[in-house]
């Protein structure tokens, strides 16, 4: 069975891009806001994996709470992504295990979850 992936991200220009990347390894479900990634997160209990983009939407970071109501219940690697590192470790300080910039994202995840 496939291994899935939450990819919380406001920019959707990259879903495409990301889905050539992943070349059918993962089921992704995407979410472009808060709101639905929180109704992603509730409607797919048997998530591998949740990638978690700092700015949600906008360039304010504001996704940190989100990723500390996951972690209360989500066992399984959690990855912030943004362009800046300062955004990144936001995200890890809250409660992400890895970080990646958005380009590398897709080879990050598949070896997180060793496929």
């Amino acid at each position: 069975m496939k291994k899935t992936v939450l990819i919380i991200e406001d920019d959707k220009t990259k879903y495409v891009e990301w889905e050539k990347q992943f070349e059918n390894k993962v089921k992704l479900i995407f979410a472009n806001s808060i709101s639905e990634a929180e109704n992603q997160f509730t409607s797919n209990p048997t998530l591998d994996a949740i990638v978690v983009d700092a700015c949600v939407p906008g360039d304010t970071p504001n996704t940190t709470p989100l990723v500390r109501k996951f972690r209360q219940t989500f066992t399984g690697p959690m990855i912030a992504i943004s362009s800046l590192a300062s955004y990144r470790r936001l995200l890890v300080e809250a409660g992400c295990d890895h970080e990646s910039t958005k380009d590398t994202m897709p080879a990050k995840v598949i070896n997180i979850l060793g496929l």
